[in-house]
């Protein structure tokens, strides 16, 4: 659209020659390879040129042979062609933002790139639509600095995101704010082709006024409105299928030498006969039985917009789908948006963003593990004459009793829930005079979810049943309103003060209310019965009604002298119902300042700089992520056994603390932007420390007075924690005839450090074999684990005799050859808790992403990398799979394991009764470094020339997502076990077999008309 406003201007700018001309040519855009209109081309140092006219043409006369041609319109990098006895010049013409001095969307309003005081990232909307998934902000990895976003790869998961590391333990998701209203933690119900930007307020400075949500950062996402002019239509389609990479387990040969094995080694009597006997050498692959080769993945997208100087429309519908690499399990999600926008004349104008949404999923449970474990000795069903008339009983039982049949759970399987989804935005702008504008928004975001279950009756063995049906039904029902009212001026005085003050005032609710309820004993498991009525015993109902709500005030002055000097203030004060009547309210200031040093006069002559600026700020932001009546005493249904029967009564369910107040974060930032080499090359350098206060934690086993018999947790605030790190951006931009290319660095790092929590009371974390994997403790960084230090393998009995204290004591008196050496740390001649110590680090020392881009002609190729160097990953599926329990074992497992001295210095002995504990006492044996480096994608696009489609852009592409990954973790998928359990904070970077990100090959088409 900006080449038709610049249209008229550029006729008026130029001397037209009438002659026919000697030099023609074809200008078209690098961004979307459209006709340039009304490119000024000119002959250098004359005034001698021409511009371009409807479709990109140009001719130009009387140009002496050895003149330069200068190709410029505002908005766009100016280029200079020298003409050598040529008679045709084509050119690509690309955008050049700093001319445009793009606008970036704030808290509450929006600014020009350039006079940004805070540290916010943005990212377009373009770049979100080349890696195809069900959650934008999977997109954003390794391009946006400071946020580390680690995935896991099951259908329908979100990300975990955290924005410049962890300052409280009490969750770590940012808040996601779509065109001005906040929607909670989680996007998964927009499509990421409807996406305009995304800027990512990274510290307090800019995050303040977001006041009490802003502690983990603020996602702003606009999403595409309608334009002036004819209505465009677009689709795009791309499908393509997902798999995973198959983890090589033991044959039934190879077990069934390693189960053999654990008993000799102990010297017990073996269970199984040797491989000769072996009536399946291969036995059953549990893998290929319970999992598919491949998943399918597909998304579509249908939009239009356009608008007139009173109407500007949009819509936008798309479809995305994901199979689960599980024989059963999928999602899909059906989204919509809709836009509009009325003026009504020059004061008032109107409009409403409406987004319906409908998600569908099967849930299946973490199988991975078992798949792994499951002996393949085992067949997947009995003997046909030992069948019932209950298909559930006719699978078989594992040889060893230690897990269930993965094929039989996934028979069972019958789990599933249907969510439908509003936001709704209207709004209204009211402008009485130039530059002061008055904003009413009233928002509403309402989600409404069933989700159905059913366990039908089964006997498999005396371990593996359940002894009668049961169906389930819930409904969780979400309603979330916000009115935002603000007032924002805008002001020049000399052209050279300018003032932008923002006032504004917001309410906001937050309703909750499920309902579940279950019957047991269903007449048969027939499928028409999956319901709960149909069930004829013990009908069990619960529910809840829970609701919060929060007012604010806010205000900002944001003041810039000529351009270089740049100062920002902002105030909120929210009020929470969380909290009691003397705590209810907190104030959250910010302070920001920058210094455009290469608009000072002295900075004019120089030739080094095209752009450097430095920025500093201050702020403060709250969290009140803790449970609606945290502060007041509650009591609830309870059971309780009396006469010998189960009664229904009533319990404390838990305590309140009426002194609990705001948890706060205070933010500390300083920066630089520079640009090089005519803008080509630009670096950004950041330092920023961020430091919790007030922290709410759940203190356990306390003594309540008045509740002598009650020990259990009450919030309090307790806690204060430290994150600090650095950022670095590098990125180069250039252009060499047709070659239009790209690459960008991003690096950053941060160090989290919990200062204050419980006192001497750690907060432990990842049961394991009776102990835990993580230590939460205070002067330590988070996510650590606790264990003992394993120093090597005992080759002979003389290294276990020698492995004593001073006086001679033997430490480990039950090892033998082949067992893991533990080191006594404190040489007290043996080992107990005495001896643990910290033993890996979760969270990694630096972040890494590359993104690389290059375009030829109608030809496009990008490259996204991201990983991460220096975490640790806590490697359960090591030791499960080790053989200690009679599980199946990694292939190779036999030959690996100690066996002899020499033999290995790595893997011990196998062995049935672990007297040693080798496998089940948490230590650095199962700690590996998590650091990875993975191609997130790679993808190649083709344009099909104008000529051949007309009034159609047409391009097709092919894009391979997560296609390999550098490491040295021995597990499936190091980034998937950075999130550890659910993918919490202070249990990060555990190992339990999950869903590891899939390997995704994509085809894709997208038209324009």
């Amino acid at each position: 659209m900006k080449r038709y406003l610049f249209l008229l201007l550029s006729f008026f700018a130029l001397s037209l020659y009438a002659q026919q001309g000697s030099l023609t040519g074809t200008a078209i855009a690098a961004s979307d390879k459209e006709p340039m209109i009304g490119l000024t081309v000119l002959v250098k140092g004359t005034t001698n040129g021409t511009v371009t006219d409807l479709d990109g043409n140009y001719t130009l006369t009387n140009v002496p042979k050895d003149a330069t041609i200068v190709f410029s319109m505002i908005g766009y990098k100016t280029q200079e062609v020298k003409v050598n006895g040529k008679n045709v010049i084509n050119v690509v013409m690309e955008d050049d933002t700093q001319a445009l001095d793009e606008v970036v969307v704030i808290g509450y309003g929006a600014v020009k790139k350039s006079d940004l005081t805070s540290s916010i990232s943005a990212i377009k909307g373009d770049e979100l639509k080349k890696l195809t998934g069900g959650n934008a902000m999977n997109a954003l990895q390794g391009k946006i600095n400071g946020v580390q976003i680690t995935g896991g790869g099951g259908p329908g998961t979100s990300p975990r995101v955290i924005i410049r590391g962890v300052s409280t333990v009490n969750g770590s998701d940012p808040l996601y704010v779509v065109d001005g209203m906040p929607v909670g933690t989680n996007i998964n119900f927009l499509d990421q082709n409807d996406i305009e930007s995304m800027q990512v307020l990274k510290d307090a400075s800019a995050a303040a006024i977001y006041g009490t949500r802003g502690s983990n950062g603020v996602v702003l996402i606009t999403t595409k409105k309608g334009k002036k002019g004819a209505t465009q239509f677009g689709f795009s389609a791309s499908a393509g299928f997902q798999t995973l990479k198959k983890p090589e387990m033991a044959k039934a040969s190879e077990y069934e030498y390693v189960f053999k094995a654990r008993y000799i080694n102990d010297n017990a009597e073996p269970r199984y006969n040797s491989k000769e006997n072996i009536t399946d050498a291969e036995g059953t692959d549990w893998w290929d039985e319970s999992m598919k080769k491949t998943a399918l993945i597909h998304n579509y997208n249908f939009n239009f917009s356009g608008g007139t100087d009173k109407l500007l429309y949009s819509a936008n519908i798309g479809y995305f789908g994901q199979d689960s690499q599980y024989t059963v399990g999928n999602w899909q999600k059906l989204t919509a948006r809709f836009s509009m926008e009325y003026t009504f004349n020059n004061i008032v104008k109107a409009g409403i963003d409406f987004t319906p949404k409908y998600e569908n999923w099967t849930d299946t449970p973490s199988l991975l593990g078992n798949i792994m474990a499951m002996d393949p000795t085992t067949p997947i069903m009995r003997p046909q004459s030992e069948w019932t008339t209950n298909e559930y009983d006719n699978y078989a039982r594992s040889s060893n009793n230690l897990v269930w049949n993965p094929v039989a759970q996934l028979a069972r399987m019958d789990k599933h829930s249907d969510e439908y989804g509003l936001l709704a935005n209207p709004y209204v702008n009211i402008e009485p005079i130039k530059g002061l504008v008055i904003r009413s928004q009233f928002g509403v975001n309402a989600r409404f979810r069933i989700s159905d279950e059913f366990t039908p009756s089964f006997n498999i063995d005396t371990l593996e049943k359940s002894d009668y049906s049961k169906a389930y039904r819930k409904t969780d029902n979400w309603v979330d309103w916000n009115w935002t009212n603000t007032v924002n001026w805008i002001k020049s005085f000399n052209h050279k003060h300018n003032l932008n003050v923002m006032a504004g005032y917001t309410m906001e609710r937050f309703q909750e209310y499920w309902l579940e309820g279950s019957k047991e004993r269903t007449p048969t498991n027939e499928e028409n019965l999956h319901y709960v009525s149909a069930g004829t015993q013990n009908p069990q109902t619960a529910g809840v009604n829970a609701y919060s709500s929060l007012i604010s005030y806010l205000g900002r002055v944001m003041y810039n002298y000529n351009d270089r000097y740049y100062l920002t203030a902002s105030i909120r004060v929210d009020g929470s119902s969380k909290f009691m009547k003397d705590n209810q309210y907190a104030t959250f200031p910010a302070v920001s300042a920058a210094w455009r040093i290469s608009e000072e006069p002295f900075m004019k002559k120089q030739h080094i700089f095209d752009n450097l600026k430095i920025h500093a700020g201050w702020g403060r932001v709250g969290n009140q992520n803790i449970d609606n009546s945290a502060y007041q005493s509650t009591i609830g249904a309870a059971d309780y056994v009396f006469g010998g029967n189960r009664e229904i009564g009533t319990a404390v369910g838990s305590i309140g603390n009426s002194l609990i107040r705001w948890e706060t974060v205070e933010d500390y930032n300083i920066g630089v932007d520079m640009a090089f080499l005519k803008n080509r090359l630009s670096v950004t350098a950041e330092w920023f420390r961020k430091e919790s206060h007030d922290m709410l934690l759940k203190k356990d086993n306390m003594l309540i007075l008045g509740f002598p018999m009650w020990n259990g947790q009450m919030w309090e605030n307790v806690g204060k924690m430290r994150a600090t790190g650095w950022e670095l951006s590098i990125n180069w931009e250039d252009r060499k005839g047709d070659f239009d290319y790209g690459i960008g660095l991003n690096l950053s790092s941060v160090k989290n450090k919990a200062i204050k929590l419980l006192g001497s009371t750690p907060i432990n974390a990842g049961s394991f074999n009776g102990d835990y994997i993580i230590r939460n403790e205070e002067g330590g960084e988070i996510s650590r684990f606790y264990g003992y230090v394993a120093d090597g393998i005992f080759q002979n009995q003389t290294e276990v005799n020698a492995h004593t204290d001073e006086y001679g004591t033997v430490i480990q008196p039950n090892a033998q050859p082949g067992d893991i050496r533990f080191k006594d740390l404190n040489h007290d001649g043996k080992l107990d808790d005495n001896d643990k110590t910290f033993i890996g680090n979760a969270f990694p020392d630096l972040m890494v992403g590359i993104n690389a881009r290059l375009a030829w002609k109608n030809i496009d190729f990008a490259a996204n990398f991201y990983g991460t160097i220096g975490n640790d990953v806590y490697n359960t599926t090591k030791g499960r799979y080790s053989g200690v329990s009679g599980e199946n074992v990694y292939a190779g497992t036999y030959n690996a394991s100690w066996h002899g001295e020499g033999t290995s210095y790595d893997l011990p002995r196998l062995s049935y009764n672990d007297a040693n504990q080798n496998w089940t006492r948490v230590s650095s044996f199962y700690v590996e470094d998590g650091s990875y480096l993975r191609c997130k994608q790679l993808q190649i696009g083709y344009t099909l020339p104008k000529k051949w489609t007309k009034k159609i852009s047409l391009r097709l592409s092919f894009s391979a997502q997560n296609p390999f990954t550098i490491t040295g973790y021995s597990g499936m998928d190091p980034e998937a076990a950075a999130l550890g359990t659910e993918g919490k904070v202070t249990e990060s970077g555990i190992d339990w077999a999950g869903y590891p990100n899939p390997r995704t090959y994509l085809f894709g088409i997208n038209m324009n008309f």
